[in-house]
């Protein structure tokens, strides 16, 4: 149907669209997931040890109660947040796994740094650097929590993991110079480190992309870049970079103040930021996912009412369909009456107009299709009904004309056989009169093929032995048949309606036997009484006919047809045309069988209703005397050179001529049976 392929395509389009869709609004979701849980966590760890690493240098320093009190509580709250990072790392993407692990080993140390700490065995600067390290595992998993795949979120991630490295290198410096004020002094070192820091938080804050911070993390932070307080902390952390003497300028004495604040204020906008982040990850997910279930709905409904449409029109079609199947189907049935009609030479009715079909298109050209087609073969069978029937009819007239011709030569040869004495002429006369009387045979084979009733007709009975010596006179080969006659106790004679053509029958089984039979063989014709009537067995010593073929050849004896050239095929034989048609007419049954001899047997019986008992004969030559009234004129000089009861060496191959066999020696089996008078 014309919709399956566009449904394919928008299913397989809106398919791959969807996927994509899927797959960006998932990766989304695991964006927002990782940015809010784990780098929120992980920054709220950071933010709380980079309180608890300024407090833990103020304590050591100076050893104060109020400092003491403070660590306690940074302490207090760095464990909480500890706690809420390690209750969400079984959930942590596996992409973190490494990052998340380094942290979680290294929060593990935290409570080992705490105890030598609080019994002043680290030395302030190496509990500094161990929370850093600390720190610094923390930063690194921020870093990689903010990646993604997508544009705007990876360059958002990116600042903001920037802002977080600046937010730790101005943590530190705060812890380096809260140590240093209760003292007013800074040793050389820690204040090279200082500078160190200072100059490392100034580089990453000029590689800080603020215009890729989320819209309110970016309002916010150039606010704080823009304060007081940011000025204020930069002129103290020049002045005391830049300073030669331990002591610490008096403008170092507003730095907790400021730097307090400034620190404070950047990690509530580090943590701001993932915030937004996430969101806007979260936010674009959502979107994707509803745009993606609206998609799918609205495809599914173009498919649905697709499937509506696509239905209906099936529906539609297999009408049409099922209409042109019955017209094709009656076309079929009627087809083989019109052509059987057609052979009968009787009026073919007009076929009537077909109405069109509900459906128009295609269907309504292919229904107008086969009705031309129908009206078509129709006129083509009746033009050429019409053209047989004229050449039958020609071929009749000129068939009926060479029989005249034909019957007058042979009382012209009759009349000069009575005339002459002379025995060599004789001879000559009687080879004459016997090739005569084979031409006209073969022309009433044309007359029989074309349903004409035969010109040769008698009404006094004849023997069956001079209907068999008849019938092999009328052979080319007519010395090789031996005749086998009924006991002289037992002979009966056939009715007068029926020898020419039950001779005619008989002549064409026999020649064709001594045609396709070796030379040097008989045929032998013979008679045997059965319940039914008389058999007559023509039998040769060939090699036989394939099963096939026999059968092939036995069902054409078995149903007569009207020869055409589409029948006959490219090697026309006409004997077993002419043979059906003589057995049909007087109600004989002819079949071919394999001889147990090799070769061929023929048997055909003749029923009661053709037959009559006669007296013994007291001369054979006497019953082929009334038979030569039938103008079936046996050659004399033959059937004296044989006897009465044989013509030498036969050659049977009767039926496989008309089966179209060549082979030598094939079994062939004949059978007929008389079953009434004329057809």
């Amino acid at each position: 149907m014309p919709i399956v392929a566009p449904a394919i395509a928008l299913t397989g389009l809106w398919g791959y669209t969807g996927v994509g869709l899927a797959s960006e609004q998932i990766q989304l979701q695991d964006d927002a997931e990782r940015t809010g849980t784990t780098g929120g966590s992980a920054l709220s760890v950071v933010s709380a040890l980079q309180q608890e690493r300024r407090l833990t240098a103020l304590w050591q320093a100076s050893r104060s109660d109020a400092a003491r009190t403070a660590l306690d509580q940074a302490r207090t709250r760095t464990d909480a947040s500890v706690v809420d990072f390690r209750a969400g790392l079984a959930a942590v993407d596996g992409s973190l796994g490494a990052p998340a692990r380094s942290l979680g080993a290294s929060l593990d140390t935290l409570a080992g740094q705490r105890e030598a700490i609080d019994a002043r065995t680290l030395s302030p600067e190496n509990a500094f650097r161990q929370l850093t390290d600390v720190i610094r595992s923390g930063t690194d998993l921020i870093g990689f929590a903010v990646r993604s795949e997508d544009g705007p979120l990876s360059q958002g991630g990116n600042a903001t993991a920037t802002l977080v490295r600046m937010v730790e290198m101005l943590s530190r410096e705060d812890a380096l110079l809260t140590a240093a004020l209760p003292g007013s002094s800074m040793s050389a070192a820690a204040r090279q480190q200082f500078g160190h820091y200072r100059d490392a938080q100034r580089e990453i804050q000029a590689a800080l992309a603020v215009g890729d911070l989320p819209e309110s993390a970016r309002a916010r932070y150039t606010r704080l870049a823009a304060s007081e307080a940011s000025s204020t902390v930069v002129s103290i952390e020049d002045a005391v970079a830049t300073g030669s003497a331990t002591r610490l300028p008096d403008s170092a004495n507003a730095w907790r103040t400021e730097a307090d604040a400034l620190v404070t204020d950047l990690q509530g906008l580090a943590a701001g930021s993932l915030d937004e982040l996430a969101d806007t990850a979260s936010g674009r997910a959502t979107g994707l996912l509803i745009g993606l279930l609206a998609g799918t709905t609205l495809t599914v409904g173009l498919l649905t009412a697709g499937a509506v449409l696509g239905l209906r029109a099936r529906r539609s079609t297999l009408d049409a369909v099922t209409e042109l199947q019955r017209r094709t189907e009656e076309m079929a049935r009627n087809w083989p009456q019109t052509l059987a009609q057609s052979e009968r030479g009787e009026p073919l009715a007009p076929l009537a107009d077909e109405p069109d079909g509900p459906v128009p298109g295609e269907l309504q050209h292919l229904g107008a299709a086969i009705d031309r087609l129908q009206h078509a073969a129709v006129d083509t069978v009746l033009s050429q009904s019409r053209g047989h029937a004229g050449a039958e009819k020609v071929l009749g007239q000129l068939t009926r004309r060479t029989q005249t011709l034909i019957h007058r030569l042979i009382a012209l040869l009759d009349d000069l056989e009575r005339k002459h004495g002379d025995s060599d002429l004789l001879k000559d006369i009687f080879k004459v009169d016997h090739l005569a009387t084979r031409v006209r045979r073969h022309a009433e084979n044309l007359v029989i093929l074309g349903d004409t009733p035969p010109s040769r007709r008698m009404t006094e009975p004849v023997t069956i032995t001079d209907v068999m010596r008849s019938a092999v006179a009328e052979t080319e080969h007519y010395t090789r048949v031996k005749v086998e006659n009924l006991p002289a106790t037992k002979r009966v004679a056939l009715a007068g309606r029926a020898v020419a053509d039950v001779t005619h029958l008989l002549a064409e089984l026999v020649e064709n036997a001594t045609n396709f039979s070796p030379p040097y063989t008989q045929v032998v014709v013979s008679a045997l009484h059965v319940a039914e009537g008389v058999a007559l067995h023509v039998e040769d010593h060939g090699l036989g006919i394939p099963a096939a073929q026999l059968a092939q050849a036995n069902h054409i004896l078995a149903h007569p047809q009207k020869p055409d050239m589409a029948a006959l095929g490219a090697d026309p034989r006409l004997g077993h045309f002419v043979v059906a048609r003589l057995a049909q007419r007087h109600r004989i049954r002819v079949e071919l069988r394999a001889s147990v001899y090799g070769g061929t047997e023929l048997v055909h019986d003749r029923g009661v209703e053709l037959l009559q008992h006669v007296g013994r004969q007291e001369d054979d030559g006497e019953g082929a005397a009334v038979h030569r009234g039938t103008e079936f004129d046996p050659d004399p000089v033959a059937l004296g050179e044989a006897g009465d009861d044989e013509v030498p060496e036969p050659r049977v191959r009767a039926e496989r001529r008309h089966v179209g066999l060549l082979g030598v020696g094939e079994d062939v089996v004949g059978l007929g049976q008389l079953r009434g008078g004329d057809a």
